[in-house]
């Protein structure tokens, strides 16, 4: 190979390193206008177990689905499960300040609603649900393709709901 040529290979080599760059940065500043909500939008399927506060556990099947609006600082999400005992039909209508989300829920099978507080991070939020004679812990993870979602009722039928979900 001629030096003119190895020249030629290795500006095309740093023209190619930096259009990676320059494309990878535009990505990351995509990434980071979306709001803390965005990784749960979406809709999922799977399942997870419910535990009643007698012991008893059995299996759920379930779906969710949330979309995000305001750049990802807005969000409503439906999570229903069922088993051969219980369903659970929650909606919730949340916003996010910074890394605060506050917001509205209901549970339509059982009847109760209430406020949704909390804070999300990185695709993981944490927080409580608080109604009329309920209130309970709740999280939710998005990681890829996979949401988690989380429920810790206090002095209810059910001790806690763990559900895995998949796109």
């Amino acid at each position: 190979m001629s030096a003119s040529h190895l020249t030629y290979i290795g500006r095309a080599a740093a023209v190619g390193f930096f259009a990676a760059a320059v494309l990878a940065s535009s990505q990351e500043a995509g990434a980071a206008r979306l709001g803390p909500l965005a990784p749960f939008a979406g809709y999922y399927r799977g399942g997870g177990t419910v535990i009643g506060s007698d012991g008893h556990r059995e299996r759920l099947r379930c779906r969710a689905s949330g979309s995000v609006g305001a750049g990802g600082d807005a969000m409503s999400q439906e999570i229903v499960c069922a088993s051969d005992s219980y369903r659970f039909d929650i909606r919730s209508r949340v916003v996010a300040q910074g890394g605060a989300v506050h917001g509205v829920w209901q549970e339509a099978s059982r009847g109760v609603s209430g406020e949704l507080h909390g804070r999300v991070s990185n695709g993981y939020f944490r927080g409580y649900v608080v109604g009329a004679g309920f209130n309970a812990g709740v999280s939710l993870r998005a990681r890829g393709r996979h949401l988690t979602f989380g429920l810790r009722p206090q002095g209810a039928d059910v001790a806690s709901v763990e559900v895995y979900l998949s796109r």
